[in-house]
């Protein structure tokens, strides 16, 4: 009597219905063009960040990345600019939200202000410099080229 408690029959026929019913969930999920759109804004959320491990040009914009707590994000750089040879005051150029952003550092925002300036000053040689500090690396400077000659993609 013990035995037949502790080891009940095995019956197929109840776990037949439950290895079924995922995929019956999911058929039904797709039968409708509403299940579709939940496919798709699912998949999307989970192919949109792989764009920044494959293709992404500028390692230090990390928007739509599966990274929250990123050092690149808290990478704090000085930037100044300089204008056929004389020092440029960004301030007065821009917004202070285009230089913060510039400052983190986001090289296509930094590309696209030497771009207005190069055509604002009629292509006189525009040269940014960022010296940028990252944690647990050391410090890095990018720029010392004209802008003007940069290709924007």
């Amino acid at each position: 009597m013990r035995d037949t408690l502790d080891n009940p029959p095995h019956d197929a026929t109840i776990e037949r219905p439950l290895r079924a019913a995922p995929v019956r969930a999911i058929a039904a999920l797709l039968g409708t063009w509403q299940g579709w759109l939940i496919i798709i804004v699912i998949a999307g959320q989970l192919l949109i960040p792989l764009h920044y491990y494959t293709v992404r040009r500028d390692a230090h914009d990390e928007r739509f990345a599966w990274r929250m707590f990123s050092p690149i994000r808290q990478t704090e750089c000085t930037i100044r600019a300089t204008l056929d040879g004389a020092p440029l005051a960004l301030k007065g150029e821009f917004h202070e939200t285009w230089i913060s952003i510039a400052r983190r550092p986001r090289f296509v925002v930094v590309e696209a202000l030497g771009a207005r300036l190069c055509e604002k000053y009629g292509r006189k040689p525009v040269v940014f410099y960022l010296d940028c500090k990252y944690i647990g690396q050391p410090p890095r400077s990018f720029g010392g080229f004209d802008m003007c000659n940069v290709p924007l993609f």
